[in-house]
């Protein structure tokens, strides 16, 4: 199992319930992750696979609803009080991983941390599994990539990853030192050339976060404070949130890919990919822990069926299923984007919007950024 994350960790927890030997391989995390939250019902799956504890943490934050300004000036509120699924969170998200892998460790998972898979080789039957470091040679019937969107192992089996478009997001974390009652919920904000959101995050901390195309960002964006400040005035809602808890954008953004793509294959003889390196959803649906660790549940079931039956019909249907995941998910998300008019000939919108022509039309293919 490589990857140590919600993705390789459900692999390793669904593989082993069906009796497997299973070893997890978790590289150390170089970047701090943005903010991050899970939708109701997100709770009950991790409780599943990992026991009550996995969100027990003290660290993590209760997410009570969504507010939006998409397709008008407008707040709209989303409440997660009438959710019969319960409340979302706002998590600390190496707090969450960490918890996910001392539950793995009591099932009888053998966890590996700070290394990573260097090189692996199939020889027909099992794989020869390289660490990086002085570790020893491994061997393994079967592995499964959740190495995030760099796709290490799948890609070195000829896999080729399709990028849909060319989202990337500009964030900041930002250090609240007071304490104060905050607002929990996710605000989002639709801009001319992309959409803010903001969140708190446990930590007396807040997120911001600007999404948008590559090629639209601004010249020199890291070295530009000025014109980020700026540029938050157009998204007067999140800025209101943003000041109202004392923070501003005084320092240069991080930045991450946050494209829509996907690993054409998703399995082949003795492997699969599950979470981000085989699909990457738009974060705007706010899926993406809760998709990983359904797709690693996936994935840990189909490799062992794969392994007591020694038939290669679960890999296919666990990729078929996928390809078609991808599909609604792309027609969900055009049709979520052809909700903000306000901007007709921007960019940014024109593109959604061409794409929403295209699912509309088409006769059943993915489709491709242009």
């Amino acid at each position: 199992m490589a990857g140590g994350g919600p993705a390789g960790a459900a692999t390793a927890a669904a593989a082993r319930a069906h009796g497997l030997e299973v070893e997890l391989v978790s590289a150390p995390v170089r970047q701090l992750r943005p903010g991050e939250s899970l939708p109701p019902g997100t709770e009950a799956v991790l409780n599943q696979l990992f026991g009550a504890e996995a969100l027990r943490s003290s660290r993590h934050r209760a997410a009570y609803g969504n507010t939006s300004a998409w397709g008008d000036a407008g707040l709209e509120r989303t409440d997660f009080m009438l959710n019969p699924m319960g409340h979302g969170w706002h998590i600390d998200r190496r707090a969450l991983d960490a918890s996910l892998l001392r539950s793995l460790r009591a099932q009888g998972v053998r966890v590996r941390c700070a290394t990573r898979v260097a090189q692996s080789s199939w020889d027909g039957g099992s794989w020869e599994v390289v660490l990086d470091g002085k570790r020893p040679k491994t061997r393994a019937r079967a592995i499964v990539d959740a190495t995030g969107r760099a796709a290490r192992v799948a890609r070195s089996q000829g896999a080729r990853r399709t990028r849909l478009d060319r989202l990337v997001a500009a964030y900041w974390l930002l250090a609240d030192s007071e304490e104060r009652e905050r607002d929990s919920t996710t605000l989002v904000e639709a801009v001319p050339d992309g959409w803010w959101y903001t969140a708190p995050v446990p930590g007396h901390r807040r997120v911001a976060a600007f999404l948008t195309d590559a090629d639209l960002l601004p010249p020199h964006p890291a070295r530009t404070t000025h014109r980020w400040r700026e540029h938050l005035a157009l998204a007067p809602h999140v800025a209101s949130a943003l000041a109202s808890n004392g923070l501003s954008l005084n320092q240069a953004p991080l930045f991450t890919d946050a494209s829509v793509a996907y690993l054409d294959p998703l399995a082949g003889p003795g492997w699969a990919a599950a979470g981000d390196a085989a699909v990457s959803f738009d974060p705007l649906s706010s899926q993406g822990i809760l998709t990983a660790v359904l797709m690693g549940r996936d994935a840990g079931q189909a490799v062992a069926a794969m392994l007591m039956n020694a038939d290669a019909e679960p890999l296919l249907r666990y990729s078929s299923n996928y390809a078609t995941l991808l599909e609604t998910h792309m027609r969900m998300r055009a049709a979520y984007y052809a909700l903000e008019q306000r901007w007709p000939h921007a960019p940014f919108w024109t593109r959604r919007h061409a794409e929403c022509a295209k699912i509309a039309m088409r006769s059943g293919s993915i489709p491709t950024a242009t």
